[in-house]
Parts: structure tokens; C-alpha cells; sequence
């Protein structure tokens, strides 16, 4: 009875409810249990939050001071712009995606993505 209540608040609310939240849902309806007993009934139930946790992506240190933009008022130089973004893939590696892009033209010249060692 307790795993159907269960499915059904998690089915609910999204599919975004963990254990923590479903043990608040339960004390809502005066049913009170420990959170390792819920974590065990939906690990039996196939019950699992499809939110993941936020985690610390790669960043960038820099170790001096930034230099200004020349190049800001200057919409008729022919320069390049370059700009590197991380994205976590679902396996929960982490991949770069860097990408080279011509001000004048506003095209992309040159995208790379490669995998992150760290």
C-alpha cells in the first residue's frame, strides 16, 4: 500500500521527487517514515527522481588582471571572437565546445568539441 501511495505522489509531482520529498509528502498525511525506508521502497518500486544534482563544472582561472576590449566600437574591423562552453553530457562526463566567430560576418569559422580529462 505504501509503495502505491508512493507512486502515485511521485507520479504527481513530475517524477522530480526524491526520497526527502517524498517523506515530507507522507508527513503531509500524518504517515511518518524514515528516509532510508523510503529510498528502499522505491529502489523496490522503480521509483526515481529524474532530477540530478547540481554539480561543479570546470572553470578557469585567471592569475591576472583583464585586459579592456579595443575592439568593441570598432564594428568594421575584421576580427575573430572566441568563446569556449562547457556542457555536461547524460552520462555525466563533461565536454568543451569551442567555436571561433567572425565579427564582420557573424559566422561561426571554426567549432571543435572534445572531452574533458578531469
Amino acid at each position: 500500500m505504501l509503495k502505491a501511495l508512493l507512486h502515485d505522489i511521485w507520479q504527481n509531482n513530475y517524477k522530480v521527487y526524491g526520497a526527502p520529498r517524498l517523506r515530507l509528502a507522507l508527513a503531509n498525511l500524518n504517515l511518518y517514515h524514515g528516509t532510508n525506508r523510503i529510498r528502499r521502497l522505491m529502489q523496490e518500486a522503480g521509483i526515481y527522481s529524474v532530477m540530478s544534482r547540481r554539480s561543479n563544472k570546470p572553470t578557469t582561472t585567471v592569475e591576472y588582471k583583464q585586459r579592456p576590449n579595443l575592439i568593441r566600437h570598432l564594428p568594421e574591423a575584421n576580427a575573430w571572437s572566441m568563446a569556449i562552453t562547457y556542457l555536461k553530457l547524460s552520462n555525466g562526463q563533461w565536454v568543451y565546445l569551442a567555436s571561433v566567430l567572425e565579427l564582420q560576418t557573424r559566422k561561426i569559422l571554426a567549432p571543435s568539441n572534445k572531452y574533458h580529462d578531469g
